[in-house]
């Protein structure tokens, strides 16, 4: 997507209005995950109130985000500004330490044009003062190692080529100097779980906020279901697919005819052809669904019984969630945002072979499938949009009433 500015109004009513508040939202790649949710819908929930733009690195469709994430955007609605990137950098997620340097340094030059800036992804060194949401631990290397998995690749590993390309990174990103942890930014968690990590680690509270999950989904009576589960996320190493796997093919070892959905693009990265390989030597059983949109992600996710997520520590479970809301009975591991999410020990495993007998002895009960079934419809009821559109408001508009004296509008 190009830059686009709106209209003049004024130039058409013959009116000088008041000019709207300026809000620079920022990502540096908008792709299909939870972050870029939180754009697309903090975009719907301000748009009303502020003039937005939209900082990114990488092109993007609109109509395309529309269609995956549920907005009703337009042109019209936003602007969008591209920081700058080498060419061979606009179209992949290679080079993500390189991509973040010369994304902060773009935004860090152009802040002061704006009244509020707003990172969806992660601390931004902007050079002001700014609100930030933690959606994820990719930022800090000591953390992200700790929960997740790296990728099964050469480029990944501590040589002396990827430590002198993370020190031009570095350079190149050139800092500011402010410690955004102990001056007058506003962090803002996308869980309990995530701000207690922040405090943990940095000594720096954090208001928990949580993420939007749009999406209605159809009643289907229990019965009418696919007794199979699904799987609903970015197709990532620390998401452990094959974890998925592996503990699905145990559940069938102990005798029940059940199938797996993966929803998601499973692409030609090293994690993407190990995954393959894997829906390729289980195919009697796993399908790989490829991304999904719409009416054909809500039927999938509605028509089958279960779901099962992996990721050890998921900052803000919105996959897990959305599974909720379908009607599905969601298996997860013990750590992370998602357990207050699920909130029950019959759903929650510490280890494969943990989540292998936690899954068949709910499969064996039927009367304790309902009672999950009630207590995951009252758990998901918690997650709405109007409750992320009035928060996100809110938030923006303290945010902007404490820092604006001195801006002349």
């Amino acid at each position: 997507m190009t830059e686009a500015r709106r209209p003049d109004v004024s130039a058409l009513t013959g009116r000088r209005q008041k000019p709207k508040p300026r809000v620079a939202l920022c990502h540096p790649r908008l792709g299909y995950g939870g972050s870029e949710k939180r754009v697309f819908w903090g975009i719907e929930a301000l748009k009303g109130d502020y003039d937005i733009t939209l900082i990114t690195a990488g092109d993007f469709d609109l109509e395309d985000m529309n269609r995956y994430y549920g907005t009703s955007l337009k042109p019209s609605d936003v602007s969008v500004r591209q920081a700058w990137l080498p060419f061979f950098m606009r179209r992949n997620a290679k080079a993500a330490a390189l991509r973040g340097a010369l994304y902060q340094r773009f935004c860090r030059r152009i802040a002061s044009e704006y009244d509020i800036l707003i990172s969806a992804y992660g601390p931004c060194d902007f050079g002001i003062p700014a609100i930030h949401f933690i959606v994820d631990f990719s930022w800090d290397r000591e953390i992200s190692r700790k929960f997740d998995p790296l990728p099964p690749s050469f480029i990944y590993k501590d040589t002396l080529l990827r430590k002198g390309y993370l020190k031009i990174a570095e350079k190149l990103c050139d800092p500011s100097g402010r410690n955004i942890f102990a001056e007058d930014d506003l962090m803002i968690a996308v869980s309990p779980w995530v701000a207690k990590v922040m405090h943990e680690r940095y000594q720096v509270d954090c208001r928990v906020m949580y993420s939007p999950i749009p999406g209605h989904f159809p009643y289907i009576p229990y019965a009418d279901k696919e007794p199979g589960f699904v799987c609903l996320g970015r197709i990532s190493s620390e998401k452990r697919i094959e974890t998925i796997v592996e503990i699905l093919s145990g559940v069938r070892q102990k005798g029940h005819d059940i199938h797996l959905h993966i929803i998601g693009e499973i692409d030609n990265t090293a994690y993407g052809r190990f995954i393959a390989g894997i829906v390729e030597a289980n195919s009697s059983w796993v399908i790989a669904e490829g991304r999904r949109y719409g009416k054909d992600k809500i039927d999938c996710l509605a028509g089958h019984r279960f779901g099962i997520h992996a990721r050890r520590a998921e900052p803000f479970p919105g996959a897990v969630i959305e599974m909720m809301k379908a009607g599905c009975i969601v298996f997860i591991p013990g750590e992370g945002g998602q357990v207050a999410v699920v909130d029950h020990a019959s759903l929650t495993y510490s280890s494969t072979d943990d989540a292998v007998n936690k899954i068949d002895m709910v499969l064996k009960n039927t009367l304790l499938q309902g009672e999950l079934l009630q207590h995951l419809a009252v758990q998901s009821g918690k997650f709405t949009m109007e409750t992320f559109t009035r928060e996100m408001r809110s938030v923006v508009k303290a945010f902007f009433d404490k820092h604006s004296q001195g801006l002349h509008l």
